[in-house]
Protein backbone atom coordinates (compact mmCIF):
# COMPACT_ATOMS: atom_id res chain seq x y z
CA UNK A 1 0.00 0.00 0.00
CA UNK A 2 1.64 3.21 -0.96
CA UNK A 3 2.30 6.06 1.58
CA UNK A 4 -0.44 8.92 2.17
CA UNK A 5 0.79 12.04 0.56
CA UNK A 6 1.01 14.40 3.63
CA UNK A 7 0.75 17.28 1.74
CA UNK A 8 -2.99 16.72 0.17
CA UNK A 9 -5.18 19.15 1.80
CA UNK A 10 -8.06 17.24 0.47
CA UNK A 11 -7.73 14.30 3.54
CA UNK A 12 -10.64 14.94 5.34
CA UNK A 13 -8.93 12.96 8.43
CA UNK A 14 -6.57 15.40 8.91
CA UNK A 15 -6.25 19.05 10.84
CA UNK A 16 -3.33 21.21 10.03
CA UNK A 17 -3.86 24.76 12.06
CA UNK A 18 -0.14 26.11 10.96
CA UNK A 19 2.11 26.18 7.72
CA UNK A 20 3.17 22.34 8.09
CA UNK A 21 6.79 21.58 6.13
CA UNK A 22 7.63 18.69 4.91
CA UNK A 23 11.38 18.16 4.51
CA UNK A 24 10.92 15.22 2.62
CA UNK A 25 8.84 11.79 2.45
CA UNK A 26 6.53 11.35 5.51
CA UNK A 27 4.61 8.81 6.34
CA UNK A 28 1.18 10.77 7.89
CA UNK A 29 -1.26 7.99 10.19
CA UNK A 30 -5.03 8.74 10.24
CA UNK A 31 -6.55 11.91 12.71
CA UNK A 32 -3.31 13.99 13.12
CA UNK A 33 -3.66 17.16 14.07
CA UNK A 34 -1.11 19.48 12.78
CA UNK A 35 0.11 23.29 14.27
CA UNK A 36 -2.31 22.92 16.80
CA UNK A 37 -2.85 26.82 18.33
CA UNK A 38 -1.39 27.41 21.93
CA UNK A 39 -3.93 29.02 24.36
CA UNK A 40 -2.12 32.32 23.94
CA UNK A 41 -3.06 31.92 20.47
CA UNK A 42 -6.58 31.51 20.62
CA UNK A 43 -7.27 34.02 23.05
CA UNK A 44 -5.27 36.46 20.58
CA UNK A 45 -7.27 35.22 17.69
CA UNK A 46 -10.75 35.88 20.05
CA UNK A 47 -10.01 39.28 21.52
CA UNK A 48 -8.14 40.32 18.06
CA UNK A 49 -10.54 38.76 15.31
CA UNK A 50 -6.75 37.58 13.83
CA UNK A 51 -7.64 33.86 11.80
CA UNK A 52 -5.81 31.16 13.53
CA UNK A 53 -3.69 30.48 10.43
CA UNK A 54 -2.36 34.22 10.75
CA UNK A 55 -1.13 33.67 14.45
CA UNK A 56 0.26 29.99 14.55
CA UNK A 57 3.69 29.28 14.13
CA UNK A 58 4.88 27.17 11.73
CA UNK A 59 5.34 22.91 11.96
CA UNK A 60 8.10 21.29 10.35
CA UNK A 61 8.39 17.70 10.28
CA UNK A 62 12.69 15.95 9.22
CA UNK A 63 12.59 14.06 5.91
CA UNK A 64 11.87 10.04 6.69
CA UNK A 65 9.28 10.59 9.95
CA UNK A 66 6.86 7.81 10.82
CA UNK A 67 3.87 9.95 12.36
CA UNK A 68 1.34 7.13 13.57
CA UNK A 69 -2.96 7.41 14.43
CA UNK A 70 -4.03 10.54 16.05
CA UNK A 71 -0.97 12.24 16.90
CA UNK A 72 -1.31 16.25 18.08
CA UNK A 73 1.60 18.21 17.15
CA UNK A 74 0.96 22.10 18.24
CA UNK A 75 2.47 25.04 16.87
CA UNK A 76 6.04 25.76 16.40
CA UNK A 77 6.87 22.64 17.05
CA UNK A 78 10.26 21.10 14.73
CA UNK A 79 10.31 17.54 14.10
CA UNK A 80 13.88 16.06 13.53
CA UNK A 81 14.57 13.42 10.37
CA UNK A 82 13.89 10.20 10.61
CA UNK A 83 11.70 10.02 13.79
CA UNK A 84 8.96 7.73 14.84
CA UNK A 85 6.07 9.49 16.71
CA UNK A 86 3.81 6.70 17.84
CA UNK A 87 -0.41 6.18 17.81
CA UNK A 88 -1.91 8.98 20.45
CA UNK A 89 1.21 10.98 21.43
CA UNK A 90 1.35 14.68 21.91
CA UNK A 91 4.06 17.15 21.29
CA UNK A 92 4.15 20.64 22.69
CA UNK A 93 4.15 24.13 21.14
CA UNK A 94 7.80 25.43 20.60
CA UNK A 95 9.35 21.88 21.09
CA UNK A 96 12.09 20.33 19.20
CA UNK A 97 13.10 16.77 18.86
CA UNK A 98 16.47 15.72 17.39
CA UNK A 99 16.74 13.44 14.33
CA UNK A 100 15.84 9.65 15.11
CA UNK A 101 14.11 9.82 17.94
CA UNK A 102 10.73 7.98 18.81
CA UNK A 103 7.95 9.34 21.21
CA UNK A 104 5.83 5.88 22.13
CA UNK A 105 3.56 4.50 24.54
CA UNK A 106 0.96 7.66 24.25
CA UNK A 107 3.93 9.99 25.51
CA UNK A 108 2.41 13.30 26.92
CA UNK A 109 5.25 15.91 25.86
CA UNK A 110 4.45 19.37 27.39
CA UNK A 111 5.65 22.81 25.74
CA UNK A 112 9.18 24.21 24.62
CA UNK A 113 10.73 21.09 25.55
CA UNK A 114 14.14 20.22 24.09
CA UNK A 115 15.03 16.68 22.97
CA UNK A 116 18.36 15.28 21.55
CA UNK A 117 19.04 13.09 18.49
CA UNK A 118 18.21 9.52 19.35
CA UNK A 119 16.13 9.33 21.82
CA UNK A 120 13.22 7.25 23.06
CA UNK A 121 10.30 8.90 25.07
CA UNK A 122 6.85 6.87 26.63
CA UNK A 123 6.11 8.90 29.62
CA UNK A 124 4.97 12.31 30.79
CA UNK A 125 7.94 15.53 30.41
CA UNK A 126 7.15 18.43 31.61
CA UNK A 127 6.91 22.43 30.05
CA UNK A 128 11.29 23.50 29.08
CA UNK A 129 12.44 20.09 30.04
CA UNK A 130 15.84 19.22 28.28
CA UNK A 131 16.72 15.68 27.30
CA UNK A 132 20.00 14.92 25.88
CA UNK A 133 20.89 12.48 22.85
CA UNK A 134 20.05 9.05 23.18
CA UNK A 135 18.21 9.44 26.77
CA UNK A 136 15.46 8.06 27.51
CA UNK A 137 12.47 8.93 29.41
CA UNK A 138 9.96 6.42 30.41
CA UNK A 139 8.95 7.81 33.71
CA UNK A 140 7.37 11.64 34.60
CA UNK A 141 10.15 14.95 34.61
CA UNK A 142 7.55 17.23 36.60
CA UNK A 143 7.68 20.64 38.30
CA UNK A 144 7.87 21.02 42.02
CA UNK A 145 4.54 23.13 41.74
CA UNK A 146 4.95 24.98 44.97
CA UNK A 147 2.77 27.75 43.68
CA UNK A 148 -0.80 26.33 43.13
CA UNK A 149 -2.14 29.54 44.63
CA UNK A 150 -1.61 32.07 41.49
CA UNK A 151 -2.42 32.51 38.15
CA UNK A 152 -1.98 28.87 35.80
CA UNK A 153 0.98 30.95 33.62
CA UNK A 154 2.44 32.97 36.34
CA UNK A 155 4.94 30.55 38.04
CA UNK A 156 8.49 30.23 36.09
CA UNK A 157 9.55 26.66 37.64
CA UNK A 158 12.56 24.88 36.55
CA UNK A 159 12.43 21.67 35.02
CA UNK A 160 14.28 18.75 34.57
CA UNK A 161 17.30 18.26 32.75
CA UNK A 162 18.44 14.46 31.63
CA UNK A 163 21.91 14.14 30.36
CA UNK A 164 22.97 12.26 27.52
CA UNK A 165 22.37 8.26 27.43
CA UNK A 166 21.03 8.17 30.92
CA UNK A 167 17.54 6.23 31.61
CA UNK A 168 14.33 6.84 33.48
CA UNK A 169 12.92 3.76 34.07
CA UNK A 170 9.01 2.99 34.54
CA UNK A 171 6.73 5.21 36.43
CA UNK A 172 10.27 6.75 38.22
CA UNK A 173 9.55 10.75 38.70
CA UNK A 174 12.12 13.34 38.30
CA UNK A 175 10.97 16.20 39.90
CA UNK A 176 11.99 20.02 39.14
CA UNK A 177 14.90 21.83 39.13
CA UNK A 178 17.39 18.40 38.83
CA UNK A 179 20.00 17.24 36.85
CA UNK A 180 20.33 13.62 35.56
CA UNK A 181 24.12 12.94 34.82
CA UNK A 182 24.99 10.97 31.50
CA UNK A 183 24.77 7.36 31.71
CA UNK A 184 22.67 7.99 35.03
CA UNK A 185 20.40 5.14 35.71
CA UNK A 186 16.62 5.99 37.46
CA UNK A 187 15.20 2.64 38.00
CA UNK A 188 11.72 2.57 37.39
CA UNK A 189 9.31 4.02 40.69
CA UNK A 190 12.43 5.41 41.93
CA UNK A 191 11.77 9.41 42.96
CA UNK A 192 14.33 11.79 42.39
CA UNK A 193 14.56 15.28 44.18
CA UNK A 194 18.14 16.27 43.99
CA UNK A 195 20.97 15.83 41.38
CA UNK A 196 22.28 12.87 39.95
CA UNK A 197 25.98 12.31 39.51
CA UNK A 198 27.02 10.62 36.04
CA UNK A 199 27.04 6.72 36.11
CA UNK A 200 24.98 6.42 38.99
CA UNK A 201 22.16 4.11 39.59
CA UNK A 202 19.12 5.54 41.39
CA UNK A 203 16.63 3.43 43.64
CA UNK A 204 13.93 4.25 45.41
CA UNK A 205 14.07 7.61 47.20
CA UNK A 206 17.06 9.42 46.29
CA UNK A 207 19.32 6.23 46.55
CA UNK A 208 22.54 6.49 44.54
CA UNK A 209 25.05 3.90 43.80
CA UNK A 210 28.19 4.40 41.37
CA UNK A 211 27.32 2.86 38.58
CA UNK A 212 30.77 0.90 38.71
CA UNK A 213 29.82 -0.51 42.36
CA UNK A 214 26.43 -1.67 41.28
CA UNK A 215 25.89 -5.94 42.03
CA UNK A 216 22.63 -6.13 40.77
CA UNK A 217 22.39 -8.66 37.88
CA UNK A 218 19.50 -6.79 35.65
CA UNK A 219 22.03 -4.00 35.03
CA UNK A 220 25.45 -5.85 34.48
CA UNK A 221 25.05 -5.81 30.50
CA UNK A 222 24.12 -2.30 30.34
CA UNK A 223 26.86 -1.35 33.04
CA UNK A 224 29.75 -3.16 31.71
CA UNK A 225 28.34 -1.81 27.94
CA UNK A 226 28.91 1.50 29.09
CA UNK A 227 32.33 0.86 31.54
CA UNK A 228 33.85 -0.75 28.78
CA UNK A 229 32.84 2.17 25.74
CA UNK A 230 34.14 5.14 27.80
CA UNK A 231 37.04 2.92 28.97
CA UNK A 232 37.72 2.98 24.93
CA UNK A 233 37.11 6.96 24.98
CA UNK A 234 39.57 7.31 27.26
CA UNK A 235 42.51 5.13 25.77
CA UNK A 236 42.18 7.14 22.50
CA UNK A 237 45.22 8.97 21.45
CA UNK A 238 45.33 12.66 22.69
CA UNK A 239 42.82 12.03 25.58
Amino acid sequence: MPERDPTDSTRSDLTAYAEVTFDGPVFLGSHCVLGFPKEETIRRHRAEGIAISELTKPVRIGAGCIIGNHVIIHEGANIGADSVIEDQTRIGYDTRLGARTRITYGAFVCDRVSIGDDARIGGFVCDAAHIGERATVMGALVHEYTSPHVDWWSPAEEAPTIEAEAVIGYHATIIGDVRVGQQAYVAAGAIVTRNVPAEHVVTGINEHTALRAWKGKRLRALRDHWLRRNKSHDDEPGR
